[in-house]
């Protein structure tokens, strides 16, 4: 993984888990939002400046946005299988359901 890559990540995965978004991330940073758009797809690549004032936004120092991320932990791998599990039943429900309809 490239460190362009990886800050992109950070970055998109902290404003997701803080439930910002694009628009609102772009305004606190005094860009475009097409930018935080494209940065995100990784067809732009943010200078240093930009990064600083990303992470002023975020709540977070700027060395977050560089650092690797660990694998999951034991708890986040267990949310992951129960909600794979829940998922999978609505989905089962729901096709029940629509068959009951459509029949």
């Amino acid at each position: 993984m490239t460190l362009e890559k990886t800050v992109i990540d950070n970055i998109k995965r902290i404003r997701k888990e803080k439930g910002i978004t694009q628009e609102q991330l772009a305004e606190a940073c005094n860009t475009a939002t097409s930018y935080i758009g494209l940065m995100e797809i990784y067809r732009n690549v943010p200078k240093l400046s930009t990064i600083e004032r990303i992470a002023a936004a975020l709540g977070v120092e700027p060395q977050v946005l560089f650092q690797k991320r660990e694998k999951d932990s034991p708890t986040e791998r267990k949310i992951k299988a129960i909600k794979k599990t829940v998922m999978q039943s609505v989905e089962k429900e729901l096709m029940r359901a629509l068959r009951e309809e459509l029949y």
